[in-house]
Formats: structure tokens, C-alpha cells, sequence
């Protein structure tokens, strides 16, 4: 029996005039079984009210799109701070009770946990709270007894990121506080945990803001650390390009997003893991449903694994510029089809009028642990 061929586009699916082939191959790239991710808080949907813009604040009753994965950055008390551990082993889980009960009433498959903002009590540099900020903590086996109970009570965290954005371009401008070597300690001590505790779920290298002055002091970490093969995949955050310059040579045309140099420069140092976009924003103004659309689709066409729009809730003139997906249903529709590539074989994608959303032809059979390739042109 033949295999079952899925057509996903805004409208018709068929050839018209001034047709343009982004991609085609009867072999097809996989897309990833968890492919489609949103960041989303947990409690709290309005990202401009934490800059005093109150537009919606409070449980989120839209949060109904069918999306494959969700990336947790610590806002919205799902954090592992004091909020959460009240005092050494003992935690408060209401509000990640709440907020795992809405992702498993719309079925999110993955859940990205990152790490940062450890408890005071367990700090070795004064913190910033307030700025996202990860560091070393001061025991390991505090790190374990976390790692192990979170990843115990929500089996849906399938992957721990070890630190967000720690290059941009040197260790003390970017979300790290600590030396280089702290930021190796805390690699190895997550990928210990693995091991001791027998988690099967995938671990992430730290990530970095993905532009051009980034990539060589991160490449230079990646080198030097010695256990760089046991990631499962290597993040970086492509903000502000869009579809149809991602993969090209960084220059203003790619507001200096550095996919192409940050590949290449794994390949030669014989790096192998895939890349992962873990936060894609846009400028204001760009991310209709066919530009959040289009970007996802050619983020596996460059061999990207995976992609986490940030952020889900935005008057669409800030950083995030997502828009209010909960009441836009073409950019909601747009998570919803990304999300539903998963586990398919893209074959066919093509542009059937300039700045539309691209059609794209998929099939069942793409294993689940299937890389794609770059294969966009």
C-alpha cells in the first residue's frame, strides 16, 4: 500500500504561474518526530507585560494548539529557584502542576528544560534573578537531586539544555556568570547525572545567540571541552532572519545570523550533532503565519533539527513579534502544520507567489531519530 502523501499550504496546492521549487526529491528529509516548539511560561502569556505593557497577564485559557514540543526558560515560576525548592530537597510543584496539566491536554510530546537561576543556597557568585542568568551551583549532588526530581514528576522533559546563551561574543557579555571552565564543570556534572541516574532523554549543549561574532568563541569552547561528542545536539538562536535568507553567508541580508559559518565550523572540527534553533524571533512587522511557516520548513531544509519561536504572546513589536497566536488562527494554523510535519518526509516544497506560504508535500516514514540534511536551494 502506498504510503499516505500529506499537502500542507495556505490554499490550493497545485502548480500556477510564476511557481517557484524550493525543494524536491523523491528520497525526501525526515523531519523530526518532536519538530514544532513554542517557548511558552507556564502560568504567564504576555511577554510585553514584564516590561509594563499589560495586554493579558494570568493562565493562558487559549493555550490550545496542537504543538509537538515546548521550551521552558524559567519565567512564570517554572524556574529552579527558591519558587520551586523552598529550602534544600524540598519543592513547591504547583505551578509546574498547572502548567504540565494544560501541555498534556494539548498533547505537547517534548518538553526543553534549560538551566539557570539556581536557588540562593545554592549559589557561588552573587545572581541575577531578573537576567535569565545560569552559573555552577555549589553542589552537584543538589544538581542531581533537581534534575532527578523534575525529570521524575514530568517524564515529558525529554531534554535538558545545559546554559542558555553563554557567548555574545565573550563569556562576560552573555547570560554566564562564571569562567569558561564553570560552564565545562556544569556540562560535565549534567552529563554525570545521565549516566549515575540512567535518563534516557537528550542533553543540549550550551546555546548562543546565533550571529557572526559568536561562533568562533563557541566553536573554541566545543573544541576545548573534551566531552563535546555526548551531546545530543548543538543550539544556537536565529533571530531576525527569515526563510529566504537562512543558510546564506552572514551579511546584513541575514541581519548577520551565522547558520552557514556555525555548520561549517562543526564540520571541520569534526563536530556531528545537529543544530537546533532554540529561539527564533523576527523583526516587528515580519512573522505572519507564512513567514513563521516558511521559516520552519527551511530550517529543515538546512538541516536544522529543531525550531522554538519565541515567544507565544506578543503585541508584535517587540523582541518576540509572534503576534497573539491564541487569537490569530493563520499564525496558530502555522504552529499547528509545522508541528504536524513531524515524523513525515518533506519531497516537495515551492513558492507559489512571492511572500505567500510555501506549499509543502510530505509523507509517513520518516524515522524518528532521523536527521535531516541540508537541502535547500
Amino acid at each position: 500500500m502506498a504510503a499516505m502523501v500529506f499537502v500542507f499550504a495556505a490554499g490550493l496546492s497545485g502548480a500556477v504561474a510564476g511557481q517557484r521549487i524550493i525543494y524536491e526529491s523523491q528520497q525526501g528529509i525526515a523531519v523530526p518526530e518532536d519538530f514544532g516548539c513554542i517557548h511558552h511560561t507556564g502560568l504567564e502569556v504576555c511577554w510585553p507585560c514584564l516590561g509594563g505593557q499589560n495586554l493579558y497577564f494570568g493562565p493562558d485559557p487559549g493555550f490550545d494548539a496542537k504543538i509537538n514540543a515546548v521550551r521552558l526558560y524559567g519565567m512564570g515560576g517554572l524556574a529552579w529557584g527558591k519558587d520551586t525548592e523552598t529550602a534544600p530537597g524540598e519543592y513547591n510543584w504547583s505551578r509546574w502542576d498547572s502548567a504540565f496539566a494544560k501541555f498534556r491536554r494539548v498533547g505537547v510530546k517534548s518538553v526543553i528544560y534549560t538551566i539557570y537561576n539556581p536557588p540562593p543556597f545554592y549559589t557561588r557568585h552573587p545572581h541575577d534573578y531578573g537576567g535569565w542568568r545560569g552559573q555552577l551551583p555549589n553542589s552537584q549532588a543538589a544538581l542531581d537531586r533537581w534534575l532527578s526530581a523534575v525529570t521524575s514528576r514530568y517524564p515529558e522533559v525529554r531534554i535538558i539544555e545545559v546554559a542558555n546563551e553563554v557567548f555574545g561574543p565573550s563569556i562576560a557579555d552573555a547570560f554566564w556568570i562564571g569562567t569558561e571552565q564553570e560552564l565545562m564543570t556544569l556540562a560535565d556534572w549534567v552529563l554525570d547525572w545521565r549516566k549515575k541516574s540512567g535518563w534516557q532523554g537528550k542533553i543540549w549543549s550550551p546555546s548562543i545567540p546565533g550571529v557572526l561574532g559568536n561562533v568562533p568563541p563557541f566553536l573554541r569552547w566545543l573544541t576545548a571541552y573534551r566531552r563535546t561528542a555526548e551531546f545530543d545536539a548543538i543550539p544556537a538562536h536565529f533571530y531576525h532572519v527569515t526563510a529566504e535568507n537562512l543558510g546564506k553567508p552572514a551579511s546584513e541580508a541575514t541581519r548577520w545570523t551565522a547558520l552557514l559559518e556555525l555548520r561549517d565550523g562543526l564540520r571541520e572540527a569534526g563536530i556531528d550533532q545537529p543544530i537546533v534553533d532554540g529561539e527564533k524571533g523576527f523583526d516587528p512587522g515580519v512573522a505572519g503565519a507564512a513567514a513563521i511557516f516558511n521559516y520552519g520548513v527551511k530550517a529543515v531544509l538546512e538541516g536544522i533539527r529543531q525550531v522554538c519561536f519565541f515567544h507565544w504572546g506578543s503585541y508584535g513589536t517587540d523582541e518576540t513579534n509572534l503576534g497573539q497566536p491564541f487569537r490569530n488562527p493563520d499564525v496558530k494554523r502555522a504552529f499547528e502544520d509545522l508541528s504536524a510535519l513531524g515524523g513525515k518526509r518533506i519531497l516537495r516544497v515551492e513558492e507559489a507567489s512571492p511572500g505567500g506560504r510555501w506549499t509543502v508535500t510530505a509523507t509517513e516514514g520518516a524515522p524518528a531519530s532521523g536527521r535531516a540534511v541540508p537541502g535547500g536551494r
